[in-house]
């Protein structure tokens, strides 16, 4: 079989681990690398390079961030011409880092979350953050691995964190705020399919964010059996069947949803855990092809 893995961010480490594990089953591998977006187009006809009808039986959509909107109209035009595509949703979410949407779909699906409130003008942050309760979390909606993510333990070290943002020309749109959970375990669970896989995310000294990329330090975890389902739930609820999701664990053992990300690398899983998870990647995405 001829599959090839559509991307705008070739340099990321998955991309080799998924050639790998695509060859080591016996197929042939292309990375269709759509960075720099270019096409030519007259009549009835596309040319993407690298794109060339009847080249491909099977397109692994994974890290699309750029160019977004015209490459998901392509990949469903290859879709409907007979290209089996796994994009995990992409032509639905676009692959869009939206907290404030996935937020909505998981406290309406009754997933517990965090109190958040979400304002389109700093002006009524501090009458929202009181209704939460201080500490607050002030975090983007779109940054991801703990960037942009601030904590706030008083009415005027908000006031002066909106001051700086103001500063930097950031919009209060851009933000949401969040109840502090005062955690004893921070965990991010990948799921593909079925499977769960989980790593405790250990903060740094003096440090609230446990992300590894911040300087964490991760471990493996045995998530127990209402830990697992609670991640696929929310998974399933933002609609995907490979994602991260962010579990806090709190002493009384009460568990909150922080996040789903949509991209969720899984090699520092794979070092965790010690399982072959690009094995499992590649097999789910080339089952659930269509």
């Amino acid at each position: 079989m001829r599959i090839a893995l559509l991307t705008t961010l070739p340099e990321l480490i998955e991309n080799n681990r998924i050639k790998e594990e695509v060859e080591n089953l016996g197929h042939d591998f292309r990375l269709i690398d759509l960075s720099q977006f270019n096409f030519y187009a007259e009549k009835d006809q596309v040319n993407v390079e690298g794109l060339e009808k009847n080249e491909i039986d099977t397109i692994i959509v994974r890290g699309v961030f750029n160019s977004i909107k015209p490459i998901s109209v392509i990949i469903n035009n290859l879709q409907k011409d007979g290209t089996r595509i796994f994009d995990n949703n992409f032509i639905e979410h676009k692959y869009a880092i939206d907290k404030v949407t996935d937020l909505i779909k998981l406290s309406y699906s009754g997933v517990e979350i965090p109190k958040t409130a979400y304002e389109r003008n700093f002006e009524y942050f501090p009458k929202k953050a009181e209704r939460i309760g201080y500490p607050v979390i002030v975090k983007s909606t779109r940054s991801g691995k703990g960037a942009s993510i601030f904590k706030t333990d008083s009415k005027s070290q908000l006031l002066k964190l909106i001051e700086e943002l103001k500063g930097e020309d950031k919009k209060a749109k851009s933000y949401i705020m969040q109840e502090f959970i005062p955690y004893k375990y921070d965990l991010r669970c990948l799921v593909i399919g079925e499977h769960v896989y989980t790593m405790r995310r250990i903060p740094a000294k003096g440090d609230f964010r446990a992300n590894f990329s911040l300087g964490g330090k991760v471990e493996k975890y045995n998530l127990d059996s209402k830990g697992e389902a609670l991640a696929i739930k929310a998974l399933k609820t933002i609609d995907m069947s490979i994602g991260g999701v962010d579990i806090l664990i709190t002493r009384e053992d009460k568990r909150y949803i922080l996040e789903v990300n949509h991209t969720a690398g899984f090699v520092g899983m794979e070092k965790a855990t010690g399982k072959n998870i690009g094995k499992v990647f590649v097999e789910h995405a080339i089952k659930n092809a269509k």
